[in-house]
């Protein structure tokens, strides 16, 4: 891969990444599925969901709890090729959450993480997010969204 291919590829996927953080932000994650392969991995900090099904199981799980207004905000990306139509990408993501509308007062990240995710681009060139794992690095006092959804009832 060329320096460009890199360049490009960083371009992508930083957009990608930042359009799914808007529709979680804006939309409470209604379209989350359509970022994920059907067997994709989401590994947070208590609970993991295997699958688009349950993926989006959770964000349906969350915005049926009431109102939550959250800010996921990312920072020093890179991406790199692990083949032709694959890639791996981290960054730092800061969450601000908190159950409630806006505006919400002002407080410290409620985590900031070391996110990893893993990629596939599909026949169309629409890249799939097929992994994504959250390191916390910092937490606050602010408690968290990541419950085990085959316990958990709410």
């Amino acid at each position: 891969m060329t320096q460009a291919d890199v360049l490009q590829l960083n371009s992508e996927l930083a957009l990608r990444l930042a359009d799914y953080w808007h529709e979680i932000d804006f939309n409470g994650g209604a379209g989350a599925s359509a970022y994920y392969t059907e067997d994709a991995e989401f590994h947070g900090q208590f609970a993991s969901y295997i699958g688009r099904d349950k993926i989006q199981q959770f964000y349906d799980w969350r915005r049926e709890r009431g109102e939550r207004l959250s800010v996921h905000a990312f920072t020093n990306f890179r991406a790199w090729f692990t083949g032709p139509d694959s890639a791996e990408a981290t960054n730092f993501l800061f969450l601000y959450a908190r159950d409630g509308v806006r505006p919400q007062p002002s407080h410290v990240p409620v985590t900031i993480s070391l996110a990893t995710d893993r990629f596939v681009r599909g026949g169309n060139g629409e890249w799939l997010c097929t992994y994504r794992r959250f390191e916390h690095l910092f937490e606050s006092d602010t408690p968290i969204t990541n419950p085990n959804l085959d316990n958990a009832n709410g």
